[in-house]
């Protein structure tokens, strides 16, 4: 059984732990989503950090932030995702995390969108509930979508 994850707002102090997730080569690879340099990272997330309908949490196991998940509006979709860094992988957090901000999100449909090689990231988001709808190609890389009803 994994460690219980908790849940708690992005704070700036994550950032540099954040950043670095996104920076490794094979966890952007794995997204099929670019690194973005530091700037770009933190301008990025002070920007949503203001958004009213964007939900960030640190995913914290242990007292160590490994990841975050978040929800947001794209158009009239809700949207959620998620990111763990490398040395978490396969452990169980992406799926708790996952269902524990679920419980506070109200809005369904709910939609994900994941790179169709990205296996791991398949079977969190089939073990929370969402189903496949589509398959889509964007920016050359195939992606599926998924929801949750």
């Amino acid at each position: 059984m994994p460690a219980a994850v908790s849940l708690r707002p992005v704070e700036h102090a994550d950032l540099p732990i954040l950043y670095e997730h996104q920076a490794d080569p094979a966890a952007a690879a794995m997204a099929a989503f670019p690194s973005r340099d530091l700037a770009t990272f933190v301008a990025h997330w002070t920007t949503i950090g203001v958004v009213e309908s964007v939900v960030a949490r640190a995913i914290v196991v242990d007292g160590e932030v490994v990841g975050h998940v978040v929800s947001w509006l794209e158009g009239d979709r809700r949207e959620v995702g998620y990111w763990i860094g490398r040395p978490w992988w396969g452990r169980g957090y992406a799926t708790q995390a996952l269902a524990r901000l679920l419980e506070g999100l109200p809005d369904r449909p709910l939609f994900a969108h994941v790179a169709a090689h990205n296996i791991g990231s398949r079977r969190v988001l089939e073990h929370c509930g969402f189903r496949p709808i589509e398959e889509v190609e964007a920016d050359g890389v195939m992606e599926s979508i998924f929801r949750l009803d």
